[in-house]
C-alpha cells in the first residue's frame, strides 16, 4: 500500500510540474497523430504494391512493416523527449514552450533515431520468440519486455541531457536502475491505471450512444470517444516522461520540481536489501 500511495504522490508531483507548461501535453498528440501518418504513408504503398502470396512478397511486406514500424517509432521517441527536454527546461528555472521543448529533442534526433532502431529490433525478436516458442515463448517475451521497459525506463533522459547513442543510453540507464526496486514499476502501474479510469466516461459515452441505434448519434459517440481517450493518453504519456525527467535529475543530484518529495524519489534507489 505504502508503494501505491508513493506512486500517486509521484503523480501527483508530475502533474504540478507539466500544469506549469500545459502545451506539453499536445506534444504527444502531434508526435502520435505524426507516427500515425508516417506509418500510413510507407506502409500503405508498400503493401498495395507488394500484392500476392509467395514467399518473396511476404518477406518484402515483412521488411516494408518494419521500417514503417521504425519511423514510426522514430517520430514517437522524438516527441516523448520534447517533453522531456520541457520538463527539464522547466525544473532549471525557465520557461519552456513548444519550440524550445522541440528544440531539444531536434538536437538528439540521430541519437534518438539508433534508440528507435533498438526498441524496433528488441521487439521483433520478443515478438519472433513468442511465435516460435508457443506457451514458453509467451513467458519468455513478457520477462524480456518487462526487463527492457525497467532497465531503460531513463534512458531517454540520458539521452537527451548526456547526448550519448542508444547503447551507451541504456546502460547508464541500468547502472542507475540494476539491483533496485524501481519506484519506476508502482508508478507505471498507478499511471495505467488512472488513465484507465480516465478513458472510462469517453468509452462508455461512446458505447451508450452507439447503443442507440441512430448514425448520428453514433457518430458523435464514436467521435467524442476517441477524442477523449487520446486526450487521457496524451496526458499520462507527459505525466510519464516529466517523472522521468525527475527521477533522472534526482539520481544526478540536480534540483527538481519542489513538487516533488525527494523521500518519494529516493525510494527509487534502495537497495532490494534495504528493504
Amino acid at each position: 500500500m505504502e508503494r501505491i500511495r508513493n506512486g500517486w504522490r509521484l503523480a501527483k508531483a508530475s502533474w504540478h510540474v507539466l500544469s506549469q507548461d500545459r502545451e506539453l501535453v499536445a506534444i504527444p498528440i502531434i508526435a502520435g497523430l505524426i507516427s500515425l501518418l508516417v506509418f500510413a504513408v510507407v506502409a500503405g504503398p508498400g503493401i498495395l504494391l507488394l500484392d500476392g502470396d509467395d514467399d518473396a512478397v511476404s518477406w518484402a511486406v515483412w521488411v516494408v512493416l518494419a521500417v514503417a514500424g521504425l519511423l514510426a517509432t522514430w517520430v514517437s521517441v522524438i516527441g516523448q523527449a520534447a517533453v522531456v527536454s520541457g520538463a527539464g527546461q522547466r525544473m532549471d528555472g525557465a520557461d519552456p514552450s513548444l519550440g524550445t521543448a522541440f528544440a531539444g529533442a531536434r538536437s538528439r534526433t540521430g541519437r534518438l533515431f539508433e534508440w528507435a532502431v533498438l526498441a524496433t529490433v528488441v521487439a521483433i525478436v520478443l515478438d519472433v520468440i513468442r511465435d516460435r516458442l508457443g506457451f514458453f515463448g509467451n513467458i519468455l517475451a513478457s520477462l524480456g519486455n518487462m526487463a527492457f521497459s525497467v532497465l531503460s525506463f531513463l534512458a531517454l533522459p540520458v539521452i537527451v541531457f548526456e547526448d550519448v547513442g542508444a547503447i551507451d543510453g541504456f546502460k547508464r540507464s541500468s547502472q542507475l536502475l540494476r539491483g533496485t526496486w524501481g519506484e519506476q514499476l508502482t508508478f507505471t502501474f498507478g499511471l495505467g491505471l488512472i488513465g484507465f479510469v480516465a478513458a472510462l466516461p469517453g468509452i462508455a459515452l461512446a458505447v451508450g450512444l452507439g447503443a442507440t441505434g441512430i448514425v448520428a448519434l453514433q457518430a458523435v459517440g464514436i467521435t467524442v470517444g476517441a477524442l477523449w481517450v487520446i486526450a487521457v493518453v496524451a496526458v499520462t504519456s507527459a505525466l510519464s516522461a516529466v517523472f522521468k525527467t525527475a527521477l533522472y535529475r534526482y539520481a544526478n543530484q540536480q534540483p527538481v520540481d519542489v513538487a516533488f518529495d525527494t523521500a518519494d524519489l529516493s525510494g527509487a534507489f534502495r537497495r532490494k536489501n534495504a528493504r
